[in-house]
């Protein structure tokens, strides 16, 4: 009897969606240089001082393809497949730096860290020392129709071990979550510093 529910445990185990052995999961980290591996792809939205406005689809070897989109100083991602405007409400960018999580190097989540501006209210100036860091876990879309979308945020600033607890979060959640239905959250601590996601 104590067999039987030892392999049906496993069985279950197994069969659970999302479900990922650690152990088969890998990290990869591509750097993405927007003027060599990005080509526009749309009308900008708004030009900013960088010249970084609009629709960009970017190409790195051996990853899938990245849809970039920049409008207004705030910066929005989609890994494998276009996706809405997903970002925070102050002006922000992404780190050129990608974090892949991969299983037999096809990657199933992204990790990017992104910088959003707070302003010092006394000085009414923004202050870098209070810039939030968030480690923003994207689904990667498996093919063009498939969906690409933000499954989760860890505040870099307030956790110690962000991106330990940004990878088990990718492990966890990013192949069964459902960019139609779930919506992203903070995992972990959360400072004062660190925003909500906005839709434009």
């Amino acid at each position: 009897m104590a067999r039987f529910c030892i392999i049906s445990i496993l069985t279950l185990s197994l069969a659970m969606p999302g479900a990922i052995n650690a152990s088969s999961v890998a990290s990869s980290y591509t750097k993405l240089d927007f003027e060599k591996d990005c080509t526009i792809d749309g009308p900008a939205k708004d030009e900013d001082e960088a010249g970084m406005g609009g629709s960009y689809i970017c190409s790195i070897d051996n990853t899938p393809i990245i849809f970039f989109q920049e409008g207004d100083m705030r910066q929005s991602a989609g890994f494998g497949a276009p996706k809405q405007f997903q970002t925070f409400g102050p002006f922000n960018h992404m780190n050129t730096t990608i974090e892949w999580r991969s299983i037999n190097n096809k990657p199933f989540a992204a990790i990017v860290r992104w910088f959003i501006a707070n302003m010092n209210h006394e000085t009414g100036n923004f202050d870098k020392s209070l810039e939030a860091q968030i480690l923003v876990v994207h689904r990667v879309a498996a093919n063009p129709d498939d969906l690409t979308c933000i499954v989760a945020l860890v505040d870099a600033r307030a956790n110690s071990n962000a991106n330990q607890l940004a990878r088990k979060v990718a492990d966890t959640l990013a192949s069964s979550f459902d960019c139609r239905a779930d919506r992203p959250g903070y995992h972990g601590k959360r400072g004062k510093y660190a925003h909500d996601l906005s839709i434009y």
